[in-house]
């Protein structure tokens, strides 16, 4: 039994019957289904589908927001005290509003800008509540595009990776959005609303709506960059000739696995895969290249795709590699079993890359590289006993013929024309639009005279208003459509596919015997003797003989009958931001009449659903089958509105008849108008932590408390605190990030220097507003230095005797044996004179004693000394003697005898 998907919606034209809904469970091929209630009409409308699981979703995200606000306003009242409590239930509200959001925009992106908070609604915010909060952003990058393709088809998804300055964000767009039609690598700028990652998943950007909502930027010769929102898929390019392909085999440091040689690789990739390419394109396109590796990453098995390239291609240049000289690479490695996929190829791109997980066979090493061509899935669409119309499901890699469905077999006409591999301009594919007969050749043989494949227009999609197509081709049993041998309800007549515009996603399989079997593709094919009438878009198309040869087709083209179909309505508001209650606001509301060719004019009324009190103009319009037109209704609210976000339908109704009617929903905001945010000088108060007198050296502590007393409207604000200090000091400094009213404390600490000397120093401390430096609050603390003081002993002065051998000066050093308790330095600060000689001070500090003339016997004087604070005294005696008998007496002292 294969996985399937399903979205079931009924229209009044079809009901489901038991026995076809045991049909759509037992399918025989793997595929992701999801319904559309297609109306068979010449204008065939796809109908935006929003699951009532959705619509839960959106109504929860309302009253989260709702349930924000009201914590924020509480905030704003309660007292510092109590503020953490609301600030813990709006991170708490928040973080559930980042997870109902994350599933919001993947279900139904467009619903997201109903919810989204404005930047009025967030201004105030904590910074820690508005880092979870979506923000309105417009981004540039190269955007990547790639499928992550499963066995488990309902998994496999498309993904949109937008590379900007600020990193990698996930890129979101709605049914409606053209970001399918674009190739990987396109630069481009996206407007829209843009979420914090979720569950550890990239950050989102979820795509506006509106026409600017996504535009490819291009680059001329002067390097002026222009932007076009027009991003309809044009005729790819690099789909001709050489395929330069480098495949590069890696494993990881967990698993050095090599489970395939080059060889076998080489035979793979070069081999079967590259015949595959030259038959499909005739001989026109093939690859070429070359198998390195293994190269063993230097990192543990990985899902990460972007990290690991890096890896992978530093080895194989290092290997001597150059791969910027290859267009297309493929990367191919043992299977990592946590990454769920099978396989991942960008779509498009220069260069175009593709990861294999494991699954070393042909059909998904070709459908990625198709991938990598451009292409996306082959879809079926299955429409119970229709071939279109009533209730349909679009099956994901539905297509049981080709290799970008669920078989090997050939890429469909739609697509080989889009590869340019079947050119209208020599009438491979024709386009028929007179009645008459037209041959088909097999469509896996070389071209030779007649066509490959029929296009034949059958209506205009009302939502783009491009045309609807049917394209027609002849499969045999050849080459690598060799699996159909024995398959007669598929090589005995030709096989249709539906394909809107030159959308490359649009292609679609049809069931032309929906009455066989429900649900099953395997006799697609119109068979030999068999119509199929299109009475609404007037075309029959009989397929009149098919052998080996080809097959003949007759189309004939009649007046189209009156099939009046329900008409479409696109609603654009003109509001740009909200606006205060009783305001007018005008929307754009584009009508278009789906009904058949064959209909005549319609009148319809428009008409706004708005709240009990609020005023609307309603609008007419006539318009002929397929037309649109736009005309404006403006809604005024009530007065007494309340600040939120009102959905106001819009209402569409055929006058002509009442049974065919549309709606549309748009958002009408209202916003109390808020006063200008005044900033203001930030309120400091110092309180010391400390007191008395500090030594030098000390560390003083204080607790600075800063008040942010903006207005309320403004944005919260970081003060910066600094202290000013004296040369040699230091201090910390320290920022609190405040709401308005909010008051935070910090500790602040001043460390005086070890030199510091006595007195009273004032340090001013600087609380700075970093919205606007003039507002500086300031507070002077001040620091009372006072240094130790120490007991200080009086020196020790010793007595001193000299001898003198002749009536000649001689020096004595009196401090030799003086001493100090403390060791502090001595000096000589006095000497008294003798009575038979003069004494003198020298400038070393020693004392001359100069013996008068007369000098007879002895002489004595005295001398003090200081050790800066206390002094001493003691008495040098002078005698005379033999000249070898000179002496200087004392014992020594241990101060610094300086």
């Amino acid at each position: 039994m294969f996985n399937t998907h399903f979205n079931i919606v009924t229209s009044n034209t079809f009901k489901l019957s038991t026995t076809a809904l045991i049909g759509l469970l037992s399918l025989t091929f793997n595929a992701t289904a999801q319904s559309q209630d297609i109306p068979h009409g010449h204008v065939i409308q796809q109908e935006k589908l929003v699951s009532p699981t959705a619509k839960g979703k959106r109504q929860q995200a309302q009253d989260n927001t709702s349930a924000l606000k009201q914590a924020m306003a509480d905030y704003r009242g309660a007292s510092a005290k109590n503020k953490h409590h609301y600030l813990e239930q709006m991170i708490s509200l928040a973080h559930g509003r980042q997870a109902l959001l994350s599933e919001l925009f993947q279900s139904d992106p467009s619903a997201v800008a109903q919810v989204a908070m404005t930047a009025k609604a967030r201004k105030g915010m904590p910074e820690k509540v508005q880092a979870l909060l979506e923000q309105e952003q417009t981004l540039e990058g190269e955007l990547e595009v790639f499928y992550e393709d499963y066995e488990d088809h309902s998994k496999s998804r498309l993904r949109h990776v937008l590379n900007t300055s600020e990193g990698l964000i996930e890129v979101h767009g709605s049914s409606q959005s053209p970001i399918n039609a674009i190739q990987s690598g396109a630069k481009v700028r996206a407007r829209g609303w843009k979420f914090k990652d979720v569950a550890d998943k990239l950050d989102a950007l979820v795509v506006a709506d509106e026409a600017d909502g996504l535009s490819v930027l291009a680059q001329d010769s002067t390097g002026t960059v222009t932007a076009s929102t027009t991003t309809s898929s044009a005729a790819l390019s690099n789909t001709f000739g050489e395929q330069r392909t480098l495949v590069l085999l890696v494993n990881f440091q967990d698993n050095p696995q090599q489970p395939w040689t080059i060889d076998e690789v080489q035979d793979m990739v070069f081999g079967k895969v590259n015949d595959f390419y030259k038959e499909n394109s005739f001989g026109q396109t093939w690859l070429s290249g070359d198998v390195h590796g293994y190269y063993t990453l230097p990192i543990n098995s990985s899902c990460d795709y972007k990290g690991f390239e890096s890896y992978i291609t530093a080895a194989a240049e290092a290997d001597g590699i150059d791969t910027s000289s290859y267009s297309r690479k493929v990367y191919i490695y043992p299977k990592v079993e946590n990454c769920g996929w099978s396989g991942m190829g960008t779509v498009g791109g220069n260069p175009s890359r593709a990861w294999i997980n494991g699954a070393f066979r042909l059909n998904t090493i070709g459908h990625e590289l198709g991938h990598n061509f451009g292409l996306h899935h082959a879809q079926a669409l299955e429409c119970g006993t229709n071939t279109v119309g009533g209730t349909c499901y679009n099956y994901s890699y539905g297509d049981t013929l080709d290799i970008m469905g669920t078989s090997n077999g050939h890429f469909n006409a739609f697509n080989k024309e889009q590869l340019g591999w079947i050119k209208p301009s020599e009438q491979e594919v024709i386009t028929v639009t007179n009645s008459g007969t037209y041959s088909l050749e097999p469509y896996e043989t070389a071209p030779a005279g007649a066509a490959k494949g029929l296009r034949i227009k059958r209506g205009t999609d009302a939502a783009s208003g491009q045309p609807l197509w049917y394209y027609i081709e002849y499969r045999q049993p050849i080459g690598f459509d060799s699996f159909l041998e024995g398959q007669t309800t598929i090589t005995d007549g030709v096989v249709f596919h539906a394909v809107t515009g030159d959308d490359l996603s649009s292609v679609q399989l049809l069931d032309m015997t929906p009455n066989s079997v429900n649900s099953d593709l395997i006799d697609a094919a119109l068979i030999a003797g068999n119509t199929y009438e299109d009475t609404e878009a007037g075309i029959t198309i009989t397929t009149e003989w098919a052998d080996s040869s080809g097959a003949s087709v007759h189309v004939s083209f009649a007046e189209p009958m009156c099939v009046p179909s329900m008409p479409s309505v696109a609603v654009v508001s003109n509001q740009v931001s909200g606006v205060e209650s009783g305001s007018t606001v005008g929307y754009s509301v584009t009508v278009t009449n789906n009904d058949g060719e064959g209909c005549a004019t319609s009148n319809f009324a428009i008409e706004a659903n708005a709240p009990s009190g609020w005023v609307t103009t309603p609008s007419q319009l006539s318009l002929a089958p397929g037309a649109s037109d736009t005309v404006t209704v403006d809604v005024t609210s009530d007065q007494a509105a309340i600040d939120g976000t009102y959905g106001i339908t819009f209402n569409v109704i055929n006058v002509t008849d009442t049974d065919y009617d549309a709606s549309a929903t748009a958002n009408y905001v209202v916003e109390t108008a808020v006063e200008a945010c005044q900033l203001s000088t930030p309120f400091l108060i110092m309180s010391t932590n400390q007191n008395g007198d500090f030594e030098p050296g000390s560390t003083v502590s204080y607790t600075a408390t800063v008040t942010n007393q903006d207005s309320a409207t403004c944005d919260a604000t970081t003060f910066t605190l600094a202290a000013n200090i004296p040369n040699g000091w230091s201090a910390n400094s320290g920022a609190m990030t405040l709401i308005p009213g909010e008051t935070q404390s910090i500790t602040m600490t001043v460390t005086s220097s070890t030199e510091a000397t006595d007195g009273t120093y004032n340090i001013v401390i600087n609380a700075k507003h970093s919205a606007d430096a003039s507002l500086n609050a300031s507070q002077v603390v001040s620091v009372s230095i006072v240094a130790p003081v120490t007991e200080n002993n009086a020196p020790a002065a010793q007595n001193d005797s000299v001898t003198l051998t002749s009536k000649e000066p001689v020096t004595i050093d009196v401090l030799k044996n003086d001493s100090d308790p403390e060791g502090d330095t001595l000096k000589v600060i006095s000497v008294t004179q003798g009575a038979k000689g003069t004494v003198q001070i020298t400038s070393n500090g020693q004392l001359l004693y100069s013996p008068a003339k007369s000098f007879k016997g002895s002489d004595s004087f005295s001398y003090t000394i200081s050790d800066g604070v206390n002094t001493a005294s003691a008495s040098v005696n002078i005698g005379f003697g033999s000249s070898d008998t000179s002496t200087s007496t004392g014992s020594k002292g241990k101060g610094r005898n300086k």
